[in-house]
């Protein structure tokens, strides 16, 4: 979103009539709630990908996660692939977390 939009935004709750700033944070609610479902989706897909290399190495996401940033685990392709998987899906619980917050704020 452009600077323009949240300038206009910020006007608008600001100095705009009870009905805009009722329709304005409605309608940003239900855009937080669109973008929440699509994070959780998100989540969703990266948490089979973790599990089935979970499976395949016998070890938790968790625990892989800890000895690869120690360097104990080497550097091999599917290594890097399950870092990648992780750091994604604790980046996208964290953005949930966010925007639960502004939902029910």
């Amino acid at each position: 979103m452009s600077n323009e939009y949240v300038n206009a935004l910020k006007f608008q709750l600001s100095h705009g009539l009870e009905f805009e700033k009722k329709y304005i944070t409605s309608t940003m609610n239900k855009m937080f709630k669109v973008e929440l479902y699509m994070v959780r989706r998100e989540i969703m897909q990266t948490e089979s990908s973790l599990a089935e290399l979970e499976k395949r190495h016998n070890m938790s996401s968790d625990i892989f996660y800890v000895k690869f940033n120690a360097g104990e685990l080497g550097d091999g392709r599917e290594y890097i692939k399950w870092y990648a998987f992780k750091d994604t899906h604790n980046k996208l619980m964290e953005r949930a977390k966010e925007i639960e917050k502004i939902i029910h704020a």
